[in-house]
């Protein structure tokens, strides 16, 4: 009889083990993909940040004189009162 009730005893405390370790479980797997995703956001803010501060300088070079008239150039636009000349290559052969 002893003997079974420290079977009985034996089995209670392995299956009350387990249901506490479940328990931990979850909440580890949700801190290992919390932490991945962390990482993944990081990496995007860097290269958000990297953008931003690209688009920054732009603004700046497009908010000189000198800069808008380039880039107004660059897209094929001509003062009032200048002529336009299109020049082309030789042909191929």
């Amino acid at each position: 009889m002893a003997a079974g009730r420290a079977r009985f005893g034996r089995i209670a405390l392995v299956v009350v083990v387990l249901l506490m370790a479940s328990m931990y479980v979850r909440p580890a797997l949700d801190w290992v993909n919390a932490r991945s995703a962390a990482g993944e956001q990081a990496q995007r803010l860097d290269a958000l940040r990297s953008t931003a501060a690209h688009l920054e300088r732009e603004k700046a070079r497009l908010s000189t004189e000198r800069g808008l008239t380039v880039e107004a150039r660059r897209l094929g636009m001509v003062r009032e009162g200048e002529r336009a000349y299109v020049v082309r290559g030789l042909p191929k052969n």
